[in-house]
């Protein structure tokens, strides 16, 4: 018997569970990041704040009691993702020859864009997992006709479910989540015609948002220190307009008001020269310093920006506004030149691609414990990935252009048949150009749920060339 005669004799379960096993065999016990160590002191420690999502901290002290360190978020974040492919396969791919699409979603999952920091314990790779477990589940919902209309409710009300971890999780994940919202209650309720697919979108933004603010309230009761991160892209903007400014009179009185904000004083000379739209915290590295970074923000606990007033918050929030509204252009240029380095169109700013055992903070290990040391394998997959991150295809913007082309191609073919396309592709580029508004540094890791839904688009819209229908 031949391999593609095994293959396909083999059940499509085994095919995933498979695929599961050799990832998480390849990245055990999973990697630790200055994120993921503050995380899990934090969970340790059972004081969370909100500096990065606590309910992930919190899920993390219940892994870390059973399996001691990484290997128990790393289970659940490749569970959530194999899960993912093994329900969009169920839904999406079977219909268009089960055998010959498995093993090629199951290998999209071990292309290096993808598996560079899948074994990361990130945010990102958790949101990741439920973002693709709901598109999933929510291609499980039929009509009445299909199935009765309880299950079809119970498959909605679970897609909520998992879309609102994402969120929770990962708060700007509220972008990605909308298509995904829409694409349920289409399925819920479908319409073969365009104005079908509008209507849904509706309900689809306000679900989003209730999520969202449901998400922000539940996490401040969940935080016990309060960082306020949003302090760290109100200067990033700020100091932005202040930079791109020709009255130098402005230049100043902008900077005095942020300055003052911030505990800090001076001139605006330092920022001007400092500020880099490829990073937030270099306005915070002047020598010497004039925009006071507050002690222990980025340290092995962080509280980040709760050394400041009510009414410095409210001064600095204030501010924001008034400078984004009285220099519109300024602060679209200001995010213009960030989303330059997000989609990877400047030289030299791709931030880890891979994440693997190089990226454990030393400095922090004699709070954390000894960390596992890194595997032959995993060595040489690191060395052999790393040698290749500046190539473009491990850049984010090939990928968002494929995924904008993706879907216009899947709007003028036929709508309804290809409506999980667009839904995919319209996940992926909300999520883009969010981080294209918010994005405080060009990471790789931000941009990697969009890679992946660049990808499975296109595996998607191939699937008429796949075989024909079973």
């Amino acid at each position: 018997m031949t391999i593609a005669q095994r293959i396909h004799a083999l059940p499509i379960e085994w095919m995933f569970i498979g695929g599961f096993l050799i990832h998480f065999g390849i990245m055990y016990p999973g990697f630790m990041c200055y994120d993921a160590v503050n995380q899990i002191l934090e969970a340790r420690e059972g004081l969370y704040s909100d500096w990065h999502p606590p309910l992930m901290a919190i899920i993390w002290r219940f892994t870390d009691r059973i399996v001691p360190g990484p290997a128990g978020m790393l289970f659940l974040q490749l569970g959530l993702v194999w899960t993912g492919a093994y329900l969009v396969f169920q839904a999406f791919f079977k219909p268009y020859g089960a055998k010959v699409a498995a093993p090629l979603l199951c290998i999209l999952l071990f292309l290096p864009p993808l598996l560079g920091i899948s074994g990361a314990i990130l945010k990102d790779v958790l949101m990741w997992g439920a973002l693709f477990t709901a598109f999933g589940i929510a291609g499980h919902i039929k009509n009445q006709h299909e199935q009765t209309q309880q299950f079809a409710f119970l498959l909605f009300a679970l897609t909520v479910v998992v879309l609102w971890l994402a969120i929770l999780i990962r708060h700007n994940a509220f972008f990605a989540t909308i298509p995904i919202l829409s694409f349920a209650i289409y399925r819920l309720y479908p319409k073969h015609k365009l104005f079908g697919s509008v209507r849904a979108a509706i309900p689809g933004v306000v679900l989003a948002l209730v999520l969202f603010v449901a998400t922000g309230a539940i996490n401040n009761r969940l935080a016990d220190r309060h960082s306020h991160p949003w302090v760290a892209n109100a200067s990033f903007d700020i100091s932005g307009v202040i930079k791109r400014l020709e009255d130098k009179d402005r230049q100043q009185a902008i900077f005095d008001q942020l300055a003052g904000a911030l505990n800090s004083k001076g001139s605006v000379e330092p920022l001007l020269k400092a500020y880099t739209p490829l990073y937030w915290r270099e306005i915070f590295r002047t020598k010497p310093p004039t925009l006071e970074l507050p002690k222990n923000s980025m340290e092995s606990q962080i509280h980040g920006f709760a050394s400041l007033s009510d009414q410095q918050r409210q001064t600095l929030h204030k501010l924001w506004i008034q400078t984004i509204l009285a220099e519109p252009i300024l602060w679209a240029r200001h995010r213009l030149a960030v989303s330059k380095y997000v989609l990877g169109l400047v030289p030299d700013n791709s931030w880890s691609p891979v994440m693997m055992a190089k990226d454990f903070p030393s400095d922090l290990e004699h709070v954390y414990g000894a960390h596992p040391q890194a595997t032959r394998l995993q060595e040489q997959l690191e060395a052999g990935m790393t040698k290749y991150v500046e190539y473009w295809f491990f850049q984010p913007w090939p990928y968002f252009v494929l995924t904008i082309c993706l879907f216009f191609a899947a709007l003028f073919r036929q709508l309804t048949a290809n409506m999980e396309v667009i839904c995919l592709a319209s996940s992926a580029i909300l999520h883009e150009l969010g981080l294209m508004l918010a994005a405080p540094s060009p990471d790789f890791r931000y941009s990697h749920y969009m890679v992946f839904c660049s990808l499975l688009s296109f595996l998607l819209q191939a699937r008429p060339w796949m075989a024909k229908p079973v």
